[in-house]
């Protein structure tokens, strides 16, 4: 694998941050509905047909961007010094996910979330960067592989590890390695081929804050639940107030 010094990288796909975007208001829809279901408003199950969709709709989105993104960001060779700075953004990013959620749900805090997934999904994505043939092959063997056996999947390195490390029993959201980091690699192959063409989404008005929101994606993943918490709650007072 080369490395680049003096490259730009190539030009910005706006429909990446577009779909990057649509893939931040879903999550926060979903995470608003757990926060309406605390107060007894909405039936959440994360395992219910519904909610269970609606999960694997963004996480596909997302991730999917994220091996897209890979690919733009480094041409025809790596970018060393903004690969590593934006992975120690993402690894402290969720590190403070890990201690908030500690803080909060000592018994079932994040230890592999979103942002987790992403850190390591990069770092496993850099030996098919540059090879986007197999890395289509191998995004959908392990996508083909987890869906039709009960074996390929990484539950004995958690029961191996969970003791020792002290991980939780349960956790408030858990990415799981297998099978997201075969949407990861898929994005990697529709990265090197600029998503068919496909510059911009015909999104008329949403548009420009659907883009910002695609570009800001870290900070506003950090922030969304606290406003969304609080009106979840001003909701709920509203409703006691005016019974």
């Amino acid at each position: 694998m080369t490395t680049a010094t003096h490259r730009s990288p190539m030009p910005r796909l706006t429909s990446v941050d577009q779909v990057r975007g649509i893939a931040l208001v879903l999550m926060a829809l979903f995470h608003f509905g757990y926060d309406l279901s605390l107060y007894g408003y909405v039936s959440f199950d994360s395992t219910a047909p519904f909610w269970a969709l609606f999960r694997g709709i963004i996480v596909v989105l997302f991730f999917a961007t994220v091996g897209i993104s890979l690919v733009l960001a480094n041409r025809e060779a790596m970018r060393w010094r903004a690969f590593w700075r934006r992975e120690i953004k993402i690894v402290a990013g969720a590190a403070v996910i890990s201690l908030a959620t500690w803080l909060a749900y000592p018994y079932a805090w994040v230890w592999f979330g979103v942002l987790h997934f992403i850190a390591l999904a990069s770092v496993l994505s850099l030996p098919l960067i540059f090879y986007p043939r197999l890395a289509l092959a191998f995004g959908i063997a392990i996508l083909v592989l987890f869906n039709i056996t009960d074996w390929f999947n990484l539950q004995p390195l958690y029961e191996v590890t969970a003791k020792p490390l002290q991980l939780p029993p349960s956790t408030v959201d858990l990415t799981r390695l297998i099978p997201w980091l075969g949407v990861v690699y898929i994005g990697l192959y529709l990265g090197h081929r600029r998503l068919f063409g496909l510059h911009a989404l015909p999104l008329g008005p949403f548009n420009r804050p659907l883009v910002w929101l695609g570009r800001h994606s870290l900070g506003f993943y950090l922030i969304h639940q606290l406003p969304l918490f609080g009106l979840a709650w001003l909701i709920h007072w509203l409703i006691q107030s005016s019974v």
